[in-house]
């Protein structure tokens, strides 16, 4: 990782880890594995799931190697509060609006007004989500309206509501729904 993010994320935590940094050699963390595992596979797919979902991966991945790097003990989990009514509402209507752009972290953490940690942090005890879990239900949402209300090609449903691809579109679909939009809007009709 680059160290100026990984620096960038340091300043930007609450509550900043204390001791002196140690190499990791040999040892075995299990979140930083499946971390890495999730940044590869979406290497792997192209993006496929936008900037938010990678901004998000990543800077967990850099917080738990700043933690994981320290000499001192990581600190216990304290209770995180949720984000103010009015800010939520205004990072969702964020989210609503531009829901067909790659939104990034850094763009709602600027909505909000907070660091990108603490805004993860603070969006997921608002909503029990991370905030690309949240924008691909907005998106699966709008795709379902947009499939039941017309016949706009698969293709530009899928370009609208900002999934990479039709067959993008078609795995969270079937995912979320049981079954494929095109199969769906045949059903419904």
């Amino acid at each position: 990782m680059d160290p100026a993010f990984l620096h960038g994320v340091e300043e930007e935590m609450d509550k900043h880890p204390e001791g002196t940094i140690h190499r990791l050699n040999g040892q075995h963390d299990a979140a930083l594995r499946e971390l890495l595992l999730l940044l590869l596979g979406e290497a792997e797919v192209g993006g496929m799931h936008g900037k938010l979902y990678l901004d998000s991966l990543s800077t967990a991945l850099a917080t738990r190697l700043i933690y994981a790097s320290r000499s001192a003990q990581r600190p216990q989990i304290s209770r995180v509060s949720s984000l103010p009514r009015r800010t939520f509402l205004r990072v969702v209507e964020r989210m609503r609006v531009d829901a067909g752009t790659n939104l990034t972290l850094g763009t709602l953490a600027a909505e909000s007004g907070y660091s990108r940690a603490h805004f993860l942090r603070m969006f997921r005890a608002t909503t029990g989500q991370t905030p690309h879990r949240y924008l691909l239900e907005l998106r699966l949402n709008k795709a379902h309206d947009m499939i039941a209300d017309g016949s706009a090609p698969l293709s530009d449903v899928a370009d609208a509501c900002g999934f990479s691809s039709q067959a993008h579109l078609s795995t969270s679909f079937r995912a979320k729904f049981g079954s494929a939009p095109g199969q769906y809007r045949r059903n419904f009709r």
